[in-house]
């Protein structure tokens, strides 16, 4: 895999977390109130949606990336709320991604870069997080159904002109799809759930990272 690729990759892990930090949980310490011209005190949709949402509480699935700047990426995903989350990319890509509740920690094999973070300073910090809410801190955009799916566009409130994010369910938001990032210059990435299993027990091997040889002491606190 070329470094630019590489690199675009990378990015797009990050799209993931961004992603699944909007599904699975909202801004904290933002004030409940009506999502742009939606809520779910009057709409059906987003009622069963956030029910759906807020009754994963594990989910394990492969899942296929692609954006349109042509990159593709393959993977498993693994969560376990609250406090657990693992990206894994499969090869070419060499990425691997851990939260364990208190930090969050990307290893780059190619790279030979193991970067640690506390999760709470991260967007991922949203995935450990119990409850979901459309109304905290989001401005829902659009909502349509189109194609046999439930398709929820969204935005940070405050922040719609810097992304969206669409949510895509089953279209009776009892499934959960994926989901597609559009960043600030156009660029979509849709991340694709392949059968995901949902609310079944995972190992807590999955979330426990390991140093990796190659690793120092000063890689893990970068």
């Amino acid at each position: 895999m070329s470094l630019i690729n590489h690199q675009i990759v990378k990015r797009g892990a990050i799209l993931v977390l961004l992603g699944l930090a909007a599904i699975c949980c909202a801004t904290s310490g933002a004030i409940a109130q009506k999502a742009g011209k939606h809520s779910t005190a009057t709409d059906p949709l987003l009622a069963s949606a956030e029910s759906f949402i807020n009754s994963i509480r594990t989910l394990k699935a492969s899942f296929v990336q692609a954006a349109t700047n042509g990159v593709f990426a393959k993977g498993t995903i693994y969560i376990e709320r609250p406090g657990n989350l693992r990206i894994e990319y499969e090869k070419p890509a060499t990425l691997q991604v851990y939260a364990d509740g208190i930090w969050l920690i990307y290893v780059d094999e190619e790279l030979k870069e193991v970067s640690q973070l506390p999760l709470s300073a991260t967007p991922a910090s949203f995935l450990v997080r119990d409850n979901f809410r459309f109304s905290d801190g989001l401005t829902v955009l659009k909502i349509e159904k189109r194609n046999r799916t439930l398709r929820i566009k969204l935005a940070r409130k405050g922040e719609e002109d810097s992304g969206t994010l669409t949510l895509i369910l089953s279209e009776q938001a009892n499934a959960f799809r994926g989901w597609t990032v559009t960043d600030t210059q156009g660029v979509r990435t849709t991340v694709s759930l392949l059968s995901p299993i949902i609310n079944q027990p995972i190992s807590k091997k999955v979330f426990v990272f390991t140093p990796p040889d190659w690793s120092s002491p000063s890689d893990a606190q970068e």
